[in-house]
């Protein structure tokens, strides 16, 4: 994991608290600050340090539309004191401008002192906020303490909408994972087989955790299962720490049926889990696909239904002999397939 810090050389206690960060030798962290070259090193988290200088904010947003994640400490830059003093004028005008913009773009905000988290969270700028003290200002917490709890605090970044990290191999092989168990039948999952052997640890982490956040670990495994596959670590994703977005709601497994679900679907966010669930129904022999069509196109979702239909090539590779109709791939699938892909974004 790279973590590129973001920081002003003339702010002596912020300078020495990355020094203390970038200097803790753990496994699995490389820390670069700007003084890096950059070019051949896309960091996975830039962490901005400070608050009020222009160039670093702007950087900072420049990584952060490349993909990068962006955290950012704020050394007390936001404390009511501050904001009050006589330099009012100039500061809010940058908040309103950039500053409000990074905080609220920001994975979390990590306060050095439980003061300075009351305030940010009185903000409400950004409703993720860790407190972790500071060793470069207080001896309540040695270095070591502050940057392993740092660098947790980074593994939880990264371990959050890991969908939107994970590369065309590590989708496909989670789809046809999912196929396996849909169907109970390997011959799915055997011509992935090899880019299954492909995957590093990383890549199974990420789909692993996707998979526990849209309540779908049960059938990754039994996709696994069913294979004869074994992976190559053990990871209880019940118990990984991720950030999730304020309005995420675990989707929960339910009986409903075909339309009833396409009826759910039209009116709240698509999940993978709900996909699923429909096309176990349009697999069962009492679903009557005539009669299941002419409902929605008498309610006016037959429509709706097809776009769905196309959902379901993409994310179970449906087979034609179950689509009672057409799918439609426009601009509304598209906004559904967003939609989708968006569940878990923060």
């Amino acid at each position: 994991m790279k973590v590129l810090h973001l920081y002003s050389t003339h702010e002596p206690l912020i300078a020495a608290h990355v020094a203390m960060l970038t200097a803790a030798g753990q496994d699995g962290f490389i820390h670069l600050t700007q003084a890096n070259d950059l070019g051949a090193q896309q960091p996975d988290i830039v962490h901005v340090h400070g608050c009020w200088n222009y160039s670093i904010a702007r950087n900072a947003m420049r990584i952060h539309r490349q993909g990068c994640r962006v955290v950012l400490s704020p050394h007390g830059g936001l404390a009511p004191w501050t904001l009050s003093e006589r330099r009012l004028t100039e500061k809010l005008s940058k908040t309103i401008i950039w500053q409000r913009r990074i905080i609220e773009s920001a994975y979390v905000t990590i306060a050095h002192s439980p003061i300075e988290a009351e305030h940010l969270e009185q903000l409400g700028w950004n409703p993720r906020v860790e407190t972790i003290r500071d060793a470069a200002v207080t001896q309540s917490i040695t270095p070591e303490a502050m940057c392993a709890q740092t660098h947790n605090v980074y593994r939880k970044v990264m371990d959050s909408n890991t969908l939107a990290l994970m590369d065309h191999t590590t989708r496909h092989a989670l789809t046809c994972l999912l196929k396996a168990a849909i169907c109970s039948d390997r011959r799915w999952v055997e011509p992935i087989k090899p880019q299954l052997n492909s995957l590093d640890d990383n890549s199974w982490r990420m789909l692993l955790i996707y998979a526990e956040h849209e309540n779908v670990r049960d059938l990754v495994d039994r996709g696994l299962n069913i294979l004869g596959f074994t992976l190559p670590f053990y990871l209880d994703t019940k118990k990984v720490k991720s950030y999730l977005p304020t309005t995420y709601h675990r989707p929960q497994h339910t009986s409903r049926s075909a339309e009833d679900l396409v009826r759910q679907m039209t009116r709240e966010q698509p999940t993978l889990l709900a996909l699923i669930e429909l096309e176990r129904q349009l697999r069962r022999d009492t679903t009557d696909d005539n009669l299941l069509t002419a409902n929605l196109e008498r309610d006016h979702l037959l429509k709706p239904f097809q776009r769905l239909l196309q959902l379901l090539r993409e994310q179970t590779a449906i087979e034609d002999g179950f689509l009672p109709a057409q799918p439609i791939d426009d601009k509304q699938t598209a906004q559904l397939r967003t939609l989708l892909n968006n569940h878990l974004r923060i």
